[in-house]
C-alpha cells in the first residue's frame, strides 16, 4: 500500500509538470507572428522576386501563467498525511551474518530503522564495518553511535532512513561503576520538508535502579523536544515497569494503541523491545520473528500529519 501511494504521489507531480510544460509551448507558439507567403505572379525569368523580411518575434520576460489553482495543486499534493513504517531490531552484533540481518531488514520494507548491537570493525566479528555494509545493503541513509570503543572497533547503534539524515549526535546516560556505557542515539530527519526527530537507545541489561535512572534521563529529553518524534529500541525492560512507564509519560507506546498478535521480542519470551511516538497516529505494529538474531522485529505503522499551513507565495 504504502509503494502504491507513493506511485500515485509521483504521477500526479508528473501530470503537473506536463501540464505545465505544455502550457508553456502553448503560449510560446501563439506568440509565433505567421510569415505570409508572397502571392504568385505571371513574371519573366528576368523578374526579381520582391523579398520579405521575416520579423522576430516579441521578447517578454513574462512566463505563461499555470491554470488557476494549480499552486493550491501542488501545495495540497506535498502536505499529505504520510504513512510511515519503523522498525526497531536488535541485531545480537550480526552474529547470523549481516547479509541475513540486511534481508531480514528489507523483508518488512521500513521506512525509519532503530538498530542496537550493532559493530563497527570490532575483532570479534571480523572487523567489518556493520554500520556501513548495512546501509549499503539497504540503499538507506545511515547514522552510527558508538557507546563502547575497543581499539579501532566501535559498538553501538544505527539509524537507517529513507529520508535524508540532517543532523545527528548522542547524549550519554546514567551510569554506575563497572556498568556498560549507554547512549542515547538522536538524529533529526527531512521527511519531504518537515522535521521529524528520531531517538534510538539500548538501556541497562542487569541493574534495574540504573535502568530506571536511564529512563527519566531520557523521558527529561523527550519533554523538551516539541517536534514529532519516534523512540525506540531494547529496553531491557518489561511493559509494566517504572522504565517503560517514565518514557510513557511523554510519547505513545505503538504496541499499546496498535499492537496484534503476540508481544515477545526476546527469547526468554518477554516484551522489552519498543516502539514509541508523539505527533504521530498509531496503525499498526506486530513482532516478525528473526532467524538472524536473539531479538525478533518489532515494527509499527504510523500516519504522520501534514505540517500545518501551505505557504503559497513560496516559489
Amino acid at each position: 500500500m504504502k509503494r502504491r501511494e507513493e506511485g500515485l504521489r509521483i504521477a500526479a507531480v508528473v501530470l503537473i509538470l506536463a501540464a505545465i510544460a505544455f502550457l508553456f509551448l502553448r503560449d510560446h507558439d501563439a506568440e509565433e507572428p505567421s510569415v505570409e507567403e508572397p502571392t504568385p505572379s505571371a513574371t519573366t525569368p528576368t523578374d526579381s522576386p520582391e523579398v520579405v523580411e521575416p520579423t522576430d518575434p516579441p521578447v517578454t520576460d513574462a512566463m505563461p501563467s499555470p491554470p488557476e489553482g494549480l499552486a493550491e495543486l501542488v501545495c495540497q499534493e506535498f502536505s499529505q498525511p504520510r504513512r510511515l513504517r519503523l522498525l526497531s531490531f536488535n541485531t545480537h552484533r550480526s552474529t547470523g551474518t549481516v547479509n541475513a540481518i540486511a534481508e531480514e531488514i528489507l523483508e518488512l520494507d521500513p521506512d525509519i530503522v532503530l538498530l542496537q548491537e550493532v559493530d563497527r570493525k570490532m575483532l570479534r566479528t571480523g572487523s567489518v564495518d556493520q554500520a556501513e555494509v548495512l546501509a549499503d545493503a539497504v540503499g538507506m541513509d545511515g547514522s552510527f553511535s558508538a557507546n563502547l570503543v575497543r581499539g579501532s572497533g566501535e559498538y553501538g547503534t544505527l539509524v537507517l532512513s529513507r529520508f535524508d539524515i540532517v543532523q545527528q549526535g548522542r547524549i550519554a546516560l546514567a551510569s554506575a561503576p563497572g556498568a556498560e556505557a549507554r547512549g542515547l542515539q538522536w538524529v533529526t530527519l527531512d521527511v519531504a520538508g518537515q522535521p521529524v526527530r528520531v531517538y534510538n537507545t539500548h538501556l541497562e541489561s542487569t541493574r534495574p535502579a540504573v535502568r530506571l535512572a536511564q529512563a527519566e534521563q531520557v523521558a527529561d529529553i523527550l519533554a523538551e523536544d516539541d517536534l514529532p518524534t519516534v523512540l525506540g529500541g531494547d529496553l531491557n525492560a518489561w511493559p509494566a515497569s517504572g522504565a517503560v512507564a517514565a518514557i510513557g509519560r511523554e510519547l505513545t507506546d505503538t504496541w499499546t494503541a496498535a499492537g496484534q498478535g503476540r508481544s515477545a521480542t526476546s527469547r526468554g519470551g518477554r516484551k522489552i523491545d519498543y516502539l514509541f511516538v508523539r505527533g504521530m497516529r498509531p496503525i499498526l505494529s506486530q513482532v516478525a520473528p528473526s532467524g538472524a538474531s536473539d531479538h525478533d522485529r518489532l515494527w509499527a505503522d504510523v500516519r504522520l500529519p501534514a505540517p500545518e499551513g501551505c505557504d503559497q507565495d513560496s516559489p
